[in-house]
């Protein structure tokens, strides 16, 4: 019985419980689109806490083979406009980039274009019904 004590006592003071015992719940959606030949693969991290969408990171992954010139052209432009306004960051990397979306302090411009609902399930319904898989 001590040792169980001990156990718990342990899992809680170093946090190995992480954000569920905050009240955050994370789903994943994934999706991989086949185009021109190539692989474009999207993941999506949806946070939300008490059924409220708080944090979204979508990071696409593009094949290797494709021509990634106007590709990184065209998310630099992106990324310029993205400084303009507010709630969102696009890092860019070698084929891979990747949003981070403040929901709560998104601007209106940000959440058309990405589709940003408040209620959790139902922006996993919209990523369903657009094709990704989401557990």
């Amino acid at each position: 019985m001590k040792k169980i004590i001990l156990i718990c006592t342990i899992i809680l003071l170093t946090g190995c419980l992480g954000e569920v015992t905050k009240g955050y719940i994370t789903k994943n959606c994934t999706k991989r689109e086949l185009i021109n030949g190539d692989y474009i693969d999207t993941d999506i991290r949806i946070k939300s806490k008490e059924g409220k969408v708080e944090n979204i990171i979508i990071t696409e992954t593009y094949d290797k083979n494709m021509d990634m010139e106007s590709i990184q052209y065209s998310k630099k432009s992106e990324k310029a406009m993205f400084e303009q306004t507010s709630g969102i960051t696009l890092e860019l990397g070698d084929g891979i980039f990747t949003y981070n979306i403040d929901t709560k302090n998104a601007s209106e411009i940000v959440k058309e274009k990405f589709k940003i609902y408040d209620e959790q399930h139902k922006q996993i319904k919209y990523y369903e019904e657009d094709g990704y898989k989401c557990k």
